[in-house]
């Protein structure tokens, strides 16, 4: 019975006598099952489900000093705060008193808000341990107190400043397809939510935390680009600090990095990747972390490493450094392309009479031929120069990027030039390690529509190892969704080929032999 008034939500649990017969006993009130305890110390109401899976409390072990453990995983908690002494979460409490001869207990209506703070704090150090089944309870706890659960991501990116000394990285960019791929289905987002945010607590706990610089300087674009351009982190990222200082934002950083992407071949093509990544994380949780996301391109932008300064690329800057001139050629069919070296590919393709659309699907398809015929057993060779390492992700960032350059060129045509030379450096590179012969389709796959509908219900249970791989399997499922829509029925079948391949194919996560081997080569030339 529950009365109100100057009772203050009073229940009656129990008759004393029934307790004192024992040292325990359970009441399920409002639906809530609550343990009582009858100690030394007095009487003491806790809620009877474990907050570590939910196993019943009232089967635990009664210790001195009001100690309660469970059984089934060794967590213990103070009767009298609810505190755990060994374990992680607080065991809910509640007030009880003796009236004519029946435990009362009080059952308050919570305080959604009070609810929501102590769930970030779990959340944070949960985040800090990188607990994953403690972030997955904080994540649900709050979302169970009216919490939105862009409000953690929100408050994760905005931690990321100081915690990913990297900049914007995997992580940021996942959680942009994590959001996308949930879309309104709330059990689906719980998913996505705790898989991205996981993905940030793991990177975390490898980087060192990074201070940003405070001061800002006055906004001066050049000054910003030259500062990139000449790596210097503290002077662009004050500079970025000044932008926002004087009310510019995404909208006028964005520009900038993209002409500064486009100008080399850097970071492997994440700077491409990321930044139309950034623009979709900042449409689905807001301006709130604009200037944040600002911050961690421009440090990103900053540490990419400059591919196109190294002999294997040089040739990139050197044709982008001259005009285009444009020859009575077109470009050989995707399988020849694929087999291309770069010195060769890159000129060729720089001067194609083709349109710029349709050098992207050849590249494009040329890149899911190589996907097709990457020699798998190449990532399980020991005795081999680094050089020589290659696995998956060398062939899907080809297709990534792909998918981020007509993100980005179909709104500047400008940036298709560097654009296409970037995605023949990707098949030039790769063409080294791909098996001779016809390339085989699986013609057993079923239609564009099933076939994606099965492998993104499969991301949201997938075991695909640590964070940097399964991360790769939700860019390339998004990517190539999005890509089948815009090319040709071929090369439509290509790409769901080759994602096809890759989803199913094994994937070297370590290389023990390998690496040691590797290492005393390096050593022994110090």
């Amino acid at each position: 019975m529950q009365t109100t008034g100057n009772t203050l939500f009073w229940h009656k649990a129990t008759a004393l006598v029934q307790l004192e017969k024992s040292d325990r006993t359970i009441v399920k009130i409002d639906d809530k099952q609550i343990a009582f305890f009858n100690t030394d110390d007095g009487i003491f109401a806790i809620n009877n489900r474990c907050p570590h899976e939910g196993y019943p409390l009232i089967e635990g072990s009664l210790q001195g000093d009001c100690k309660l453990a469970c059984n089934w995983h060794g967590w213990a908690f103070d009767l009298k705060s609810g505190k755990a002494i060994q374990g992680r979460d607080a065991v809910k409490t509640y007030p009880v008193k003796i009236h004519d001869g029946y435990v009362m207990v009080q059952i308050v209506p919570p305080d959604k808000s009070v609810l929501r703070t102590a769930a970030l704090v779990e959340f944070d150090e949960a985040f800090a341990e990188h607990d994953y089944e403690r972030m997955a309870r904080a994540i649900c706890r709050y979302e169970i107190a009216e919490g939105s659960l862009d409000a953690i991501a929100i408050h994760t990116v905005k931690v990321s400043l100081t915690t990913h000394e990297r900049g914007f990285g995997h992580a940021h960019a996942g959680l942009a397809d994590w959001i996308s791929l949930a879309g309104d289905d709330n059990e689906l987002r719980l998913v996505a939510f705790l898989e991205a945010l996981g993905h940030f607590s793991w990177d975390t706990i490898f980087n060192p935390r990074t201070a940003f610089p405070e001061r800002s300087l006055a906004w001066d674009q050049a000054d910003f680009l030259s500062a990139i351009d000449a790596m210097d982190q503290p002077l662009a990222l004050s500079l970025c600090r000044g932008a926002f200082e004087i009310g510019l934002g995404f909208a006028d950083i964005r520009p900038l990095l993209l002409e500064q992407n486009f100008r080399h071949y850097a970071g492997f093509g994440h700077p491409a990747i990321y930044l139309a990544k950034a623009e979709q994380l900042l449409e689905y949780l807001g301006n709130e972390i604009e200037e944040t996301v600002c911050l961690l391109l421009t440090r990103y932008w900053c540490i990419a490493a400059r591919e196109d300064l190294i002999p294997e690329f040089k040739q990139f800057g050197d044709l982008l450094a001259v005009s285009k001139n444009t020859e009575d050629i077109l470009l050989p069919q995707p399988e020849i392309l694929c087999e291309m070296p770069q010195r060769k590919l890159l000129p060729l393709v720089d001067s194609a009479a083709e349109e710029d659309m349709e050098k992207w699907e050849s590249l494009l398809a040329a890149s899911a031929i190589c996907m097709l015929r990457f020699d798998t057993a190449r990532q399980d060779i020991v005795d081999q120069p680094i050089a020589q390492n290659v696995g998956w992700l060398a062939f899907t960032h080809a297709i990534t990027f792909a998918e981020s350059l007509y993100f980005h060129a179909e709104r500047d045509p400008s940036l298709w030039r560097s654009g296409l030379l970037q995605q023949a450096c990707f098949i030039g590179r790769n063409s080294r390690f791909l098996t001779q012969g016809p390339t085989i389709i699986n013609a057993t796959l079923p239609d564009a529509t099933d076939f994606f509908a099965v492998q993104k219900a499969a991301l949201f249970n997938m075991d695909a190892g640590d964070y940097i791989y399964s991360v790769h399997r939700l860019k390339m499922v998004s990517a190539v969704e999005k890509l089948v829509k815009l090319v040709s029925h071929d090369t439509s079948k290509l790409l769901i080929s080759a994602l096809n391949k890759y989803l199913s194919s094994p994937l070297r996560q370590k290389h023990p032999a390998r690496t040691i081997l590797q290492a005393k080569a390096t050593v022994s030339r110090e």
